[in-house]
């Protein structure tokens, strides 16, 4: 099956109310996802029949080797990416024009207008985000790919760490770790957080050296087109003798028991992910249970997120969220309880949503309660 046309396709059957003779989409991950191409600076031009890559000669033997059966028009450098997609959508016959209201800005709109004065252009609403939400098995392949490459990654990661490692020696590790197993980079800057900076969500790394830290957050992905997401939390292999905790944790938190409690979160969670249940309710369900551990007030942002081409996607796991799961969406789950002073905990693993059974993990590395990984 030729899922990329039937990516086209759905996006013609899903935009008929707005009733565009055309389309013209300008974000470089929605070209992407209806082409294959993995260049940057292109529009495409959609009709119900016709796709033209609207490109320059930077890209001209790249789309031969990815897309060599993609009309393609290649504009001189005298000429805008603007000015040629305005005059593809000319030659196609386009009168009225939707464009992707969510990704165009204001500068650009003016611009299209400007080159493009017979044309009318419609805003058109997240329409190709909400076909992104569901992976077809093209997509599925890709992601498990990503995830396997990460977890090599991860492995790496672990046989080389030492004690003198600074959180931002071991980001720049991982970083090549993901690379040397076969990404194309990280999925997003790579998070280490030390100790009691675990308290930090999206921690920066600093020149901390892991030396009598108890703890270590790490938050990574790999980057092969599409994409991978997952965090562990460990006990530091070089801090687990009673003389050499962390001086900067709070009295009275046990690893363990704020680490099980997050897993209990997050298994609760997997148990509501179902086809059909809001995705509000599964935020839910995580949170119910960290608040029979008094552990609630520290959990302080969404449960989780759709994931593919882009880290963040469809569908928001929150409790804000008014998404409905559906059968093929790809999310992740990643309670976490962050406590200043002591550090946090965080658990993140990626899921595939089926249709009558319980989600896929497709992530496969260990969970065991307060282990050294």
């Amino acid at each position: 099956m030729n899922y990329i046309q039937q990516r086209r396709t759905n996006l013609f059957r899903d935009i008929r109310a707005d009733n565009p003779d055309a389309m013209l989409v300008t974000n470089p991950q929605h070209v992407t996802y209806l082409t294959g191409f993995t260049g940057d600076s292109s529009y495409l031009v959609l009709t119900p029949k016709q796709a033209i890559l609207v490109s320059d000669s930077r890209f001209e033997e790249q789309l031969r080797e990815e897309n060599p059966e993609l009309e393609a028009v290649i504009r001189p450098h005298t000429k805008t990416v603007v000015e040629a997609a305005v005059e593809t959508l000319a030659k196609v016959g386009a009168k009225t024009v939707g464009f992707e209201s969510s990704h165009v800005t204001i500068a650009l709109l003016e611009s299209l207008n400007d080159k493009g004065p017979k044309l009318a252009f419609a805003p058109v609403g997240p329409k190709i985000e909400q076909l992104r939400a569901i992976k077809d098995p093209s997509e599925i392949e890709q992601i498990r790919v990503a995830v396997r490459v990460a977890e090599r990654a991860y492995h790496m990661f672990m046989a080389f760490l030492s004690e003198r490692d600074s959180e931002k020696e071991c980001v720049d590790a991982m970083e090549s770790y993901l690379r040397r197993a076969g990404a194309k980079g990280s999925s997003f800057p790579t998070i280490v957080a030390y100790g009691e900076r675990g308290a930090l969500p999206h921690a920066p790394p600093t020149n901390r050296l892991l030396m009598d830290n108890s703890k270590l957050l790490l938050d990574w992905g790999a980057d092969c087109g599409y994409k991978s997401d997952m965090t562990r939390t460990f006990r530091s292999p070089y801090s687990v003798s009673p003389n050499r905790k962390n001086r900067n944790e709070r009295v009275g938190m046990k690893f363990t028991d704020v680490y099980e409690a997050v897993q209990l979160a997050q298994q609760a969670a997997v148990g509501a992910l179902r086809h059909g249940t809001p995705a509000k309710d599964v935020d839910s369900a995580a949170r119910k249970v960290l608040a029979t551990h008094d552990l609630n007030e520290y959990f302080t942002h969404g449960l989780g997120h759709g994931i593919g081409l882009d880290i963040h996607e469809l569908p928001q796991i929150r409790q804000s969220s008014d998404a409905v799961l559906e059968a093929g969406m790809i999310v992740t789950l990643e309670p976490g309880v962050y406590i200043p002073g002591w550090g946090g905990i965080r658990l993140e693993d990626m899921y595939l949503i089926t249709k009558d059974d319980a989600p896929i993990r497709l992530t496969t590395l260990p969970q065991e309660p307060g282990a050294v990984l």
